[in-house]
């Protein structure tokens, strides 16, 4: 009989953890553009720009280093996007970059006050990757399309 219980419960909370990403990832495409420069991606999965901004991959598959672009406690969508990307609030998000940058796993990111800001580095720095508001002018060629 635990056993059962136990097995629901599992099989439950796989459901349900299964569901919140995807509305997560809906709720994302909705409100905020993945932008970056010389990756040669046209298109990137919400699994995987979550890899690359937590550090997993160091470069890109043109062989160009990651350039991680984050938005600073000033800006008006720090909160949310740490909230998307690292499932931390901001200042969990600098102790996780603290901690990475420190054991020499990664360089430090960029943290800009604006989306404005977060374009013109990402326009001006090859393999930087930022995330900007579905407002924001972007060029076409900046642009990454979530694939589901």
């Amino acid at each position: 009989m635990v056993f059962r219980v136990v097995f629901f419960l599992g099989v439950l909370s796989a459901l349900l953890a299964s569901h919140s990403g995807s509305a997560q990832e809906t709720d994302f495409t909705n409100n905020y553009q993945i932008i970056a420069n010389g990756t040669d991606l046209t298109e990137i999965t919400f699994q995987d720009l979550i890899k690359y901004y937590r550090g997993k991959f160091n470069s890109w598959e043109s062989k160009v280093d990651v350039i991680i672009v984050l938005p600073s406690s000033k800006h008006t969508n720090a909160e949310k996007i740490s909230e998307y990307i690292y499932s931390k609030s901001f200042y969990g998000v600098k102790k996780f970059w603290l901690s990475i940058v420190f054991q020499g796993r990664f360089s430090a990111p960029h943290f800009m006050d604006s989306d404005e800001e977060i374009v013109e580095f990402v326009s001006k720095n090859k393999g930087a990757i930022g995330l900007v508001s579905n407002k924001t002018n972007v060029s076409k060629q900046l642009l990454i399309n979530l694939k589901e």
